[in-house]
């Protein structure tokens, strides 16, 4: 039922991994993994939906002892102009929706990290 968003997302993914590089903009990044992950559709109940990035979640840079480090990552057009350099390290997350591609805060935890200020 739902093999069409998975294939979308592993897709737009795998896109994210190739157009990633030193030198690279993060926005154009976005841009391709947003052109992937909208060429696919679902059908659900009869009805097709297409597959649309959820736009407030971004994949990011990642640093010693800091999962998020800094640099977003967008997964759709426009964005941070920034550009990916030389020994820095990324996680490129992508989310697919049927929906309306964009998910919002009801204000409960949805995953714990260390605060980087803290010290040990």
């Amino acid at each position: 039922k739902y093999d069409q968003l998975l294939a979308a997302v592993k897709d737009a993914t795998n896109t994210g991994i190739k157009e990633a590089g030193i030198d690279v903009r993060l926005c154009d990044i976005g841009e391709r993994i947003q052109e992937v992950m909208e060429s696919y559709e679902v059908e659900l109940g009869g009805k097709t939906y297409t597959v649309k990035p959820i736009r407030n979640l971004n994949g990011h840079s990642i640093a010693p002892y800091r999962i998020h480090a800094g640099k977003t990552v967008p997964i759709v057009k426009g964005g941070d102009a920034t550009r990916m350099e030389e020994n820095e390290f990324y996680a490129i997350e992508t989310f697919g929706s049927t929906g309306k591609g964009v998910v919002h805060d009801d204000m409960e935890c949805s995953h714990y990290m260390k605060n980087f200020e803290a010290g040990h």
